[in-house]
């Protein structure tokens, strides 16, 4: 309708090739993110200026589920230096230390995607690499997982050298760096900041920058979201976060009607694109 999509590939994914040795990925890494939006943005700006256009087609992006997670992050850490126009987080936490409280996802739903990671992306692809940098046991301690948070410690963490998986989490994350947390972690009382003053670097952001989430998502609690306030979490900053928080919807899902296949992902898609386009047109006028 208009408009040009383009799909990033995260590092070595889609049996992608990595030029750079060791360094497959992972969450915490939004070097990509930018290289690329500015790789496009140039683009869209010799595009306009053939075309004789006096301004070019803005740059979205949108992010579904780990790659929602790493366009927050990208959006919150690069505050005005970021290269979007506008960005659409779905099904992606804002605070994913939050996760370690989601005991529910650990014991249903987060085995039979840990299954799937394990087998096909870190076996599959690159067991060679886990195989060099881990020690013995901390390669069989992979291998035998049954969540994604465990996942992240005998593999990401330990690759990685994060300091423990709350270090990675943190870096991963949009609010990643406010502390406390606002909710408990770990059942631990002191962590907890109900009047947490500062906001930090979500309150960077200079974009308009949507969150789609879905209050019973199964695999990304609500609590990612990061605060019981979202009104002030909206309010932060320059105002640039806005919040869609919907009662349903699940993960990456919001189903329609009574046949869900008929209309595929149309309501989360709809929502993306209606965002981008009132950004693209209020800045036209």
């Amino acid at each position: 309708e208009g408009s040009t999509a383009v799909v990033l590939i995260a590092r070595g994914m889609m049996d992608t090739y990595i030029t750079n040795g060791w360094n497959v990925f992972h969450g915490a890494r939004t070097g990509d993110v930018d290289i690329a939006a500015r790789a496009l943005k140039r683009g869209l700006d010799s595009l306009a200026k053939a075309k004789q256009k006096p301004q070019r087609q803005i740059l979205g992006g949108v992010g579904y589920s780990m790659g929602a997670i790493i366009l927050s992050n990208y959006v919150a850490r690069s505050g005005k230096n970021c290269a979007l126009d506008a960005a659409v987080a779905v099904s992606g936490g804002l605070d994913m230390r939050q996760q370690l409280n989601f005991r529910r996802s650990m014991r249903l739903w987060q085995p039979m995607l840990t299954f799937g990671l394990r087998e096909d992306i870190l076996i599959g692809k690159y067991a060679r690499h886990y195989k060099h940098r881990l020690t013995s046991g901390q390669f069989l301690k992979m291998l035998r997982v049954t969540s994604i948070s465990h996942l992240d410690v005998e593999a990401i963490v330990n690759y990685n050298s994060f300091e423990n998986l709350v270090h990675y989490y943190s870096e991963m994350s949009a609010m990643g760096d406010r502390y406390p947390p606002e909710f408990n972690l770990f059942d631990d009382d002191e962590s907890s900041a109900q009047n947490a003053t500062s906001w930090g670097r979500i309150a960077n952001v200079s974009i308009p920058f949507a969150v789609i989430q879905a209050l019973d998502d199964p695999l990304v609690g609500w609590r990612t979201v990061g605060t019981n306030d979202p009104q002030a979490l909206a309010d932060s900053g320059s105002g640039n976060v806005f919040l869609l928080l919907t009662k349903a919807g699940g993960h990456v899902g919001w189903p329609l009607g009574a046949n869900p296949k008929k209309y595929g992902w149309k309501w989360m898609n709809d929502a993306a694109q209606s965002f981008i386009f009132a950004v693209d047109k209020a800045t036209r006028e």
